[in-house]
């Protein structure tokens, strides 16, 4: 178990249970429960376990007891006498137990104390930076700073990752919405995508694209728009995510007050305005060797990733994967990206929007628990300046439709139907393009044909999207 701290969230409830109760839960587990709870035991007491192969099950398994605050040993006791004293339970399976030590580690990894927050904040901020500039921007300690980054990484709440810099590489990143498509966008190019399974299903595509290629990309989508109700291609900026504890609690975890969300929605703005600095492509891609593009794949996958690491994959000895690296990170081909993942925020919604009605909605919509914000351009109308806003959010599970009720009703009193789209996100799924398939090395220019622009059928990539690890950040 993690190591308490004066100023910590209090520890889960762990009463004394009566060597009786004890024994009543322990009759109920089958024996391969007993031994993954015994397991569960020995890893917080920090003795040697050799029940297990060393597999991802195992090794998953010490990460929960490791990074869960308070013993889970405990807390899993209590959970099953309070299960056993319900009546008429045979049998606790291994499955069954698994599941609840899933359950209790992932509220207690997204409840974050007072140290986390503040660190997750400052990470979302400003990734990539030291130790002891992290500590400062989150005005904490250098002790707390690393007991936080520590417990975040080693739970995989936060994780630095790197972004592909399009616009060093000759590269646009791009945003395709359909409306009830019959078929959908996929292939290696592809990094995002979001479902909205609605009365009229909604899809967002998220992809990085060569420059020279946007036009074809476009005639990708025109084809897409002949079997759906529409389909639009937008430039996606990077946006950034930011998080905020105004609706979280060190006691009770997260929990949106819906009242004050909704008079936060009142509050008139000024029209909101996104930059897209570093986002527009440039004329040709910087010119790469083989090395470098496994490199550039290393750091988006572990922005700090060791340099023994990568020469590991790579066969190349350290002192070259160092220097090449350094130059790559010098030349700003890939930017250091935090990605926050808590569990217990498993709703998303997403809304894009006018500048106008977002600038009226931004403080509001900043309360909530971790957003993704980007601005959106229509491909097909440059000369229009038809720029909108995109904001996607995390929120704890079952909020997400009290948000989506509450905008409409909020924002509808105000603005025009075309000002503003909101929906429900039910599933997705992510895969950050891999530089080294998509780069030609001979040829010093990004690979392009019909292979890696598959046009697939929407009910069969429906199917592949996960429910509960769905994208926030589509960069």
């Amino acid at each position: 178990m993690t190591e308490s701290e004066p100023d910590d969230i209090s520890k889960d409830d762990e009463p004394v249970m009566s060597e009786d109760d004890a024994d009543l839960a322990m009759r109920k587990l089958s024996p391969s429960a007993k031994a993954l709870l015994t397991a569960a035991k020995d890893i917080e007491e920090g003795v040697a376990v050799n029940l297990f192969q060393e597999d991802d099950e195992s090794r998953h398994l010490r990460q929960m007891v490791s990074t869960f605050r308070g013993s889970l040993h405990s807390v899993l006791l209590q959970r099953l006498r309070e299960v056993v004293q319900l009546g008429d339970v045979t049998l606790c399976s291994q499955r069954d137990l698994t599941s609840l030590i899933r359950e209790l580690w992932q509220d207690n990894i997204s409840r974050l104390s007072r140290t986390e927050l503040p660190f997750l904040e400052a990470a979302l901020r400003s990734p990539g930076r030291t130790l002891t500039e992290m500590a400062k921007n989150a005005s904490l300690s250098y002790a707390k700073a690393r007991r936080a980054e520590k417990r975040l990484r080693t739970s995989g709440v936060l994780r630095i990752g790197g972004m592909l810099n399009t616009h060093a590489l000759g590269l646009e990143r791009i945003l395709i919405l359909s409306q009830n498509p019959s078929f959908v966008l996929g292939g290696p190019y592809v990094s995002a995508v979001l479902f909205s399974d609605s009365h009229s299903p909604t899809v967002l595509h998220s992809a990085i694209v060569p420059h020279e290629r946007i036009d074809e990309i476009s005639e990708v989508v025109r084809s897409i728009r002949d079997s759906a109700e529409s389909a639009v291609v937008w430039r996606l900026s990077a946006g950034h995510s930011r998080m905020s504890g105004t609706y979280h609690s060190s006691e009770i975890g997260w929990n949106i007050n819906l009242l004050h969300f909704r008079l936060m929605l009142r509050r008139d703005g000024d029209p909101l305005t996104i930059a897209d600095t570093h986002d527009r492509a440039g004329p040709a891609p910087t010119l790469l060797n083989g090395l470098d593009t496994k490199i550039i794949d290393a750091l988006v996958d572990r922005f700090d990733v060791a340099a023994n690491s990568i020469g590991d994959i790579t066969g190349v000895s350290k002192s070259t994967v160092f220097r090449r690296r350094s130059l790559i990170i010098k030349n700003r081909l890939v930017l250091p990206r935090a990605r926050v993942s808590i569990p217990r925020l498993s709703d998303r919604v997403c809304c894009i929007l006018s500048p106008r009605c977002a600038g009226d909605i931004v403080h509001a919509w900043a309360c909530l628990p971790l957003s993704y914000l980007s601005r959106i351009e229509r491909l097909d109308r440059p000369k229009h300046k038809d720029a909108k806003v995109l904001l996607v959010s995390a929120l704890p599970a079952g909020s997400g439709r009290d948000i989506i009720r509450i905008l409409k009703e909020e924002v509808s009193k105000v603005h025009e139907a075309d000002d503003f789209m909101v929906f429900a996100v039910s599933a997705g799924m992510q895969n950050y393009p891999r530089v080294s398939t998509l780069y030609d090395i001979r040829r010093s220019t990004w690979n392009w044909d019909s292979n890696l622009t598959d046009v697939l059928s929407y009910g069969i990539l429906r199917r592949e999207a996960s429910e509960y690890n769905i994208p926030l950040d589509l960069a």
